[in-house]
Order: structure tokens, then sequence, then C-alpha cells
């Protein structure tokens, strides 16, 4: 989106946003928290990791957060850290969060504890391990935030990339002006799925389902969020499964 990460992903990627410290993926013991409703905190934000990371991604009006991360030092993307926050006055903690790194194929478990303005700025410290942790600061994009999801914008076709866990392949997809998604991967694993405008929000919902062989995901689905920049006509689409093992990332450009 804008010039902040760019499209594309990298499948040699250095580290994970944890820096490739943190454990794979595993139960969390600490329970769990309902998210408390702030739309105060919904928006899109951008910014950096203490590891000369982009940062840039949205909390939606659920206060579940989708942040994508590029390589230190380099634009292309590399995953994203999902999971819902709780609010209490200007601070933010989540206790289950999700690391999808695609450039290691791997998932971390992670915490969150930070702050923010409203309309202005959320920043925090995500926690892999004890000894293992990343701090971020990232600005309320006001430019980002000033669309309104719209399927006519959307409608289209899109040629790009496709990454799950275990690997990364070229695809395309179609969105209907009805929202109806069809897509087609390298691989020949097809999916299909549905993608619904959010009231007064720059971002869109999205559930997709995918067949059988070759899809190494075959007959699961995914639900999460996409947002699509009109000005350089790029689309986002992230999203995880049901048991938050395993999840999507769609970069495309609309032809």
């Amino acid at each position: 989106m804008k010039k902040v990460i760019g499209l594309g992903l990298l499948t040699l990627a250095l580290t994970a946003c944890g820096g490739g410290g943190g454990n794979s993926s595993s139960s969390n013991n600490e329970g769990d928290k309902t998210p408390v409703a702030n739309a105060e905190i919904t928006g899109v934000y951008t910014g950096k990791t203490n590891q000369a990371q982009n940062v840039i991604g949205l909390v939606d009006k659920n206060n579940k957060f989708w942040f994508l991360y590029t390589p230190p030092y380099s634009n292309g993307i590399t995953g994203f850290m999902t999971g819902d926050l709780t609010v209490s006055g200007n601070t933010v903690k989540a206790i289950k969060g999700k690391d999808f790194y695609f450039g290691g194929s791997a998932v971390y478990d992670t915490s969150i504890n930070g702050t923010f303005e409203t309309k202005k700025s959320l920043n925090g410290t995500i926690t892999y391990t004890p000894s293992n942790q990343v701090t971020f600061d990232t600005l309320y994009d006001a430019e980002l935030n000033n669309s309104v999801s719209n399927l006519t914008t959307i409608a289209g076709s899109y040629i790009g990339q496709s990454a799950i866990v275990e690997g990364i392949e070229e695809a395309t997809l179609t969105i209907s002006n009805t929202g109806v998604i069809s897509g087609k991967g390298q691989s020949g694993c097809t999916f299909t799925g549905k993608i619904a405008v959010e009231e007064n929000a720059p971002y869109y919902n999205v559930d997709l389902a995918f067949g059988y062989s070759p899809c190494l995901l075959a007959g699961q689905s995914v639900k999460g969020v996409v947002y699509y920049d009109s000005s350089i006509k790029s689309l986002y689409a992230v999203a995880e499964n049901s048991t938050r093992q395993n999840a999507v990332l769609y970069l495309g450009t609309k032809q």
C-alpha cells in the first residue's frame, strides 16, 4: 500500500518478525479473553519494528489486528501477524497472537502489550519467548484510512502470488460485482469464496474455501480481511483457518 511495502513475496527472507527465535506454534494456556469493543482503535497503521522491518496493517471493528511485515531493510512482504486485542483505556493486549512467517514456513505463538492514541498511533512489544521480543511503532495513516470499501471498486481480475505456510505460488483470482471470488494457483489448486463490504471502513471481509487435490489446504476454509489500494491497483488479502495453524496471504495487481 503506497510505497511502504513493495508488492511481492520474498521466499528467502532472513527472519520472521520475531527474529526466528520464537518457539513453533503450540497451545497457549493463558486462557481466553473476549476483546472489548472499541471502535476508536479501528484503522490502518504503518510503521517499523526495532529490527528495521516495515509493517502495515489494520485493526478491524472487532479489535482483531492483521499486520503484514517485511524482512529487515527490505520491501517484500514475508509474513503477517494476527490476533485479538483487548483494549483498556489507551492500553492494548493480545495473549494469543499468531505470526505466520511464510519466508520460513513457520507459525509462532506471540503476545502483545502496547499503547495507542486514537487516530494517531499504535505502539508495543511483541513477545515470542521471555528473551525474544520485538518492538513496533506505527502511525494511523489518514490517507489509507480515507478509502471506503466498495464492491464496484474492487471487482476485477488479479494476477499475483498466494502463500500458505507450506509454500508460495503464482495465482490469479477474479472478484465479481457481487463479491463472488474464484481463483486458481499455478499448481492447479482452485479456490472460491465471497468478499463483503465492511460499512464505513477501508477494508473488506473475506471467506475462502479451497478445492481438493492438489491443494495443500484441501477442503479447508479461511476467514480474514482484504485491503485494496486503488492508487496502485494492489490487493492485499490475509486470512487464517479455524485452527489457527495455517493462513493465506494473497498479493495481487488488478489487470
